[in-house]
């Protein structure tokens, strides 16, 4: 506690010496009043009036400089007024404020009676002259003209720099909720989604996904921060916050309806996919259709608001190469070609919000959710499995915000806030079409490894409540805008395992040939916390003539721990019961992070502005750390054993009869089986702990440097381009080191790369570099601070340029491109911890390992240790033009890099350079340097046309979209299994399609 204290004083005091950095969830409008002769005028009254502020005008005065700033705008169009006695009133309409953006209007004054007004026209300003925050905006009219799905998260993957984990095409995969975005080399895990400036992100992963599939209808604007973040957020990963609609003094509403049929769908399985293996049909549509309907008005005139929406969204596609079996108990699996595999999901959303002005200066609001959603084959479309091994999987999601604001003064303005979510799910087998233990093929005539039969893993029930809280005071005067304030999460993870339907046993096969059989004792009921995830922020942002410097600092805590756990006994560990005590501090770290840029009007004109930025963040967590220390998980609940089906002789029953006859409780070899190969299945000591020295203490926790420079410029009216350069510097890397075996432990060996496909680089080449262990030994897997062997270095280094066009005549058009390379080294490393270059089947929370595209368990040659990505380019681009007759056109493009390639081959027994078996039965190797080949990229163009019909006064728009307009086959997910099936397509993009929808707008 006395550290915490300490810290705290310690960012306050830095804080009062000056240091600058500032950024507002909404928008700023700010600027300098001069007379006619140029003198600077201060106690001018400047007040901005728009339909959007619920007290209807928000004021301030200028300083002794000239200058004022209005901030914590709501998105909409203001007038803009200046007054002051013996001059003229001077008015601005028009001034378009958007989230994020500060709008610089200057005034000059002329001496005159205050009663006549002068108004001065004039284009909104498109270049923000006092932020090097690189931040894009998706309006509610965006979303109303674009073809897209209406998710947020696809929405803001139409940005140049922005890389969606996840390729839609027009909604048919549904509203992806665990869809990521990265930018700039950012991890995915450091994203961010808020509401209205409060973080809502459950207790999964980092805390950076909410369960919730948000109506398009929802939305006022959502603002997507991509660099540049001011103190007041802990990453430099991408923010994405959402402003929801509020209502307003006169009643209005939305009635939206979309759907397909898979009459309206295409086929694009052409002859080159089918020359690399894929067969039957595309990933086509089966049924979508997306009802919503919102309405917003008065409660009260002028002082109670409200604003809901009701949403039902369904999709269900089939999945290309995918089918259900012939025979679900086959252990030979045969695809029943009449029954296409098929996944989606359906939803039911309701939503409210409230908005009171308590008084003059001060304002509630407060908004509700509740979602119910079922996924019948969850995750079919993203993990290699048959469709009988997918599980059902329902959701119960609530969440709820509540934001007070308080205008003390023209200068003072406190903020606080409190977000409450739950987010309980069910994931469970289905019993009707299961067909036995399941069987995880791993050989090369199939798109190994293939999952069927059954699920693997065991059926469970999560509960995920979470809470985060936030509060900030601002100065605002002319020159500056200081802000000091906290943001802070808590929540737990609590997981109860179910009825272990599928009977905790799999088998692995290689061409349908036993080679291991797995068992594992799954757990009942444990939790994780995390009891603080603290921020504590000071900052300022300081104009001084045509230049604002922004700064700040933040001091980040971290705080997780475990509760108590009886391990209760199970089939396969008959005599287990361990009582397991609670975990403190797991981690408990703390960081202080600078925040530092500079924006520049560089030609005094408000049309060409030069930014840059430095800002350090630490990698964003809920329970992750505090999961992977818990004795609960960290309990070995699986091992794996060599299977022999052959080793009776022949004519013996037991003999090639697909069962594993032997006695599965003993540890040791007996029968068909080898030895448990993890010794320590059962045991109540933990295989994986973590050092202590990097679980607590000071600037320990894994961390980033974000650097920026860039310059934007007004080219004509609402016409701008921008050009930026960002580098990431990654550090504090852990390692998970072995302790039971040391560098001699392991004998380094050659292979001989296949020749028979000459796709491969190196075929026929010797690949050395590789380490089999001695003798399988109890791990003691230690993770570490990794500078303790040597150094390791993570970078990306890249290039955005972007155009921005948005002409009073009905014409957007918004693009651009981002290149950029990353480089990755622990060369170092792996001479004195030989298990790194081995990808962990499960990697534990907080390891950074070298980054490949192998799969888990996949070792990868020492010479491949220093790995440079080429210069990776996006293009991007949207736009939507008005014709007359009300005639609309709209379209949006993206050309991304296809999937890196891998070559991942077993070896099997031994290979002549090892002069021994191997220690596991086999190595699974990657044969070709990551970062060299790719599959070929991804054109998606999508197309809108809408007629405009006036309807009183109301309006419709009638839609009528195509996606994937040139009916693109690219590979979105290949095999990288070496063999016969290599670089066979697992995933394809959705073939092009129509889709119908209307919108009334009341």
């Amino acid at each position: 506690m006395r550290d915490t204290i300490r810290a705290v004083i310690l960012v306050v005091a830095l804080a009062a010496v000056g240091l600058p950095a500032a950024a507002q969830t909404l928008g700023t409008i700010a600027g300098a009043v001069k007379d006619s002769s140029g003198a600077v005028l201060p106690g001018v009254t400047v007040e901005a009036v728009s339909p959007a502020l619920i007290e209807r005008v928000r004021t301030a005065t200028t300083g002794g400089t000239g200058l004022y700033r209005i901030v914590n705008l709501p998105p909409g169009l203001y007038t803009v007024t200046f007054t002051l006695p013996g001059f003229n009133q001077i008015r601005r309409e028009a001034v378009q404020v958007a989230a994020g953006f500060s709008a610089t209007i200057d005034a000059e004054m002329r001496v005159g009676a205050v009663e006549e007004t002068v108004t001065v026209t004039g284009e909104s300003p498109i270049v923000d002259l006092q932020s090097a925050a690189q931040t894009r905006s998706v309006s509610a009219e965006a979303f109303k003209q674009l073809p897209s799905s209406g998710s947020w998260l696809q929405m803001a993957a139409l940005m140049p720099a922005v890389r969606a984990s996840i390729q839609d095409v027009g909604g048919i995969l549904g509203d992806q909720t665990g869809a990521q975005v990265s930018a700039h080399g950012s991890r995915a895990e450091d994203g961010v989604s808020m509401l209205d400036g409060l973080r809502i992100g459950n207790m999964y992963q980092s805390s950076n996904l909410t369960n919730m599939s948000l109506s398009p209808l929802l939305f006022e604007q959502v603002d997507v921060q991509l660099a540049g973040q001011s103190a007041e957020t802990g990453t430099n990963g991408v923010i994405m916050n959402a402003i929801p609609r509020s209502g307003g003094n006169t009643f209005s509403g939305s009635a939206l309806a979309n759907g397909s049929a898979p009459g309206l769908q295409g086929n694009n399985v052409t002859e080159r996919l089918q020359a690399r293996g894929l067969s039957g049909a595309s990933t086509t549509l089966k049924k979508l259709y997306d009802l919503n309907v919102a309405i917003g008005g008065p409660i009260k005139r002028d002082r109670l608001w409200f604003f809901a929406t009701s949403r039902y969204f369904t999709n269900e596609f089939y999945l290309a190469g995918r089918f259900f079996p012939v025979d679900v108990g086959a252990v030979r699996r045969e695809d029943d070609r009449s029954r296409q595999a098929f996944g989606g999901t359906y939803t039911y959303d309701n939503n409210g919000r409230l908005t009171w002005a308590l008084s003059s200066k001060q304002k509630l609001s407060s908004w509700y959710a509740y979602q119910y959603k079922v996924d019948p084959n969850w995750l079919i479309q993203t993990f290699v499995q048959a469709p009988e091994a997918s599980r059902i999987t329902t959701w119960h999601t609530q969440l709820s915000t509540t934001k007070w604001t308080y205008t003390a003064t023209n200068r003072l303005l406190f903020e606080a806030g409190v977000a409450a979510g739950a987010s309980p799910d069910t994931i469970k087998a289905d019993l009707g079409r299961v067909g036995g233990i399941a069987i995880v093929e791993q050989g090369g005539a199939v798109a190994a490894p293939l999952t069927y039969r059954a699920p693997t893993g065991f059926d469970f029930d999560d509960r995920l409540p979470s809470q985060t809280f936030n509060a900030s005071a601002s100065y605002v005067s002319g020159a500056h805008n200081a802000k000091v304030g906290f943001e802070m999460q808590r929540g737990h993870f609590e997981r109860n395992d179910n009825n272990d339907s599928t009977g905790g046993i799999w088998y692995t096969t290689r061409d349908y040939v036993p080679q291991f059989v797995t068992i594992q004792a799954p757990l009942q009921g444990w939790r994780n916390n995390l009891n603080d995830n603290l921020g504590i922020f000071a900052q300022d942002r300081w104009t001084v003539n045509r230049m604002t410097v922004s700064g700040g600092l933040r001091l980040d805590l971290q705080k997780e721990s475990t509760e108590p756990f009886t391990a209760t006994p199970h089939r396969f560990l008959p005599n287990r019961h361990d009582q397991l005590g609670a975990v403190q501090n797991v981690p408990n770290w703390k960081d202080i992070n600078p925040r530092v840029s500079v924006a520049y009007d560089l030609f005094g004109n408000g049309k060409t502005a030069v930014k840059a930025s430095a800002s350090r963040s630490v990698e964003q967590d809920s329970i992750r750390y505090a999961a992977a220390n818990n004795p609960a998980t960290t309990l070995q609940t699986q091992t794996q054993r060599t299977w022999d089906d052959t080793t009776y002789a022949p004519g013996d029953p037991r003999r090639n009869n697909f069962v594993p006859d032997c006695n599965l409780l003993i540890s040791t070899a007996n029968g068909e089986c080898g030895p448990w190969q993890t010794p320590s299945f059962g045991s109540s000591v933990p295989g994986t702990v973590y050092d202590g020295a990097i679980m607590n203490g000071w600037g320990v926790r894994p961390s980033n440097w974000e650097f920026s420079a860039a310059v934007q410029h007004e080219i004509l009216p609402r016409v701008s381009a921008s050009v930026g350069f960002f580098r990431r510097i990654n550090g504090n890397f852990f390692v998970l080191d072995n302790e039971a075996l040391g560098r001699r432990d392991f004998t380094e060996y050659s292979v001989v790369v296949p020749s028979t496909d000459t796709r491969l680089p190196n075929a026929g080449q010797a690949l050395g570099g590789i380490f089999d262990p001695d003798a399988i030994v109890a791990a003691r897997n230690v993770i570490k601070d990794a500078s303790q062997f040597g150094k390791q270095l993570a970078h990306w280094s890249g290039l955005d340029i972007s155009v921005d066009v948005r002409l009073a005549a009905g014409l957007l058009v918004q693009g651009g491109i981002s290149s950029g390379k990353s480089m990755t080294d622990n060369c170092e490393i792996v001479d004195d911890v030989s298990e790194a270059l081995q990808a962990a089947v499960v990697a534990p929370a907080g390891i950074q390992p070298l980054v490949t595209a192998a799969t888990g368990g996949v070792w990868t040659p020492k010479q491949y240790c220093h790995q440079e990505t080429p210069f990776l380019v996006q293009y991007k681009g949207l736009g939507a033009y008005t014709l007359p007759y009300g005639i609309r056109l709209s379209g949006t493009f993206q050309s991304i890099p296809g999937p890196q390639i891998a070559a991942n081959t077993v070896y099997v027994g031994t290979v002549p350079s090892l002069g021994r078996p191997f220690t596991l039965g086999q190595a699974n190797i990657n044969l070709i340097e990551p970062g060299t080949m790719y599959g070929d990229r991804l054109n998606q163009f999508d197309l809108r046309f809408t007629k405009i019909v006036g309807v009183g006064r109301s309006r419709v728009d009638l839609n009528v979209d195509l996606y994937n307009a040139f009916n693109s086959d690219a590979i979105l997910v290949q095999n990288n299994t070496f063999g016969a099936a290599w670089q066979r397509p697992i995933t394809v993009i959705q073939p092009r399609f129509v889709k119908l929808s209307a919108r009334w707008d009341f």
